[in-house]
């Protein structure tokens, strides 16, 4: 088995910065990963970005690697990279799931504050806040 053949997660967060047209990110990002089959999931929150990321190792590094030279992306930091048996978010190329009322009480209950600070929170937090949003939020 070579070295892309194996399913990895990677789960990133990042700011945004103030003048990003998010909307247009999201919209070349699901062309792009259905095209490397990758899906996942991301969650958009006072500028900040708590992205999963799932596919071959190889498309997940490059993807990540783009990520991180775009200059929309502020402070990208690593918090979970794991090789995986399934995918958590099988159905999107990229589910999008934009701060409301719904989303408010599932952060509070992963995060360390009052205030949303994706950077405080570890690997499974971030991952086991979007499994839990991508089951009870509805996504753009």
């Amino acid at each position: 088995m070579g070295i892309d053949m194996f399913l990895v997660s990677l789960t990133y967060t990042s700011e945004m910065t103030v003048s990003t047209d998010f909307l247009d990110i999201l919209e070349v990002s699901r062309a792009r990963n259905a095209t490397d089959d990758i899906t996942g999931v991301l969650l958009f929150c006072n500028n900040n970005v708590v992205q999963c990321l799932e596919g071959s190792r190889e498309a997940v590094n490059k993807t990540y690697a783009r990520i991180v030279c775009d200059r929309r992306h502020q402070n990208p930091l690593l918090v979970d990279y794991r090789v995986i048996s399934t995918r958590l978010f099988p159905k999107w190329s990229m589910g999008y799931m934009p701060e409301s009322s719904v989303t408010r009480p599932i952060l509070l209950k992963y995060s360390v504050s009052q205030n949303f600070e994706p950077r405080l929170l570890s690997g499974e937090s971030c991952l086991g806040m979007l499994t839990e949003l991508s089951q009870k939020v509805r996504t753009v």
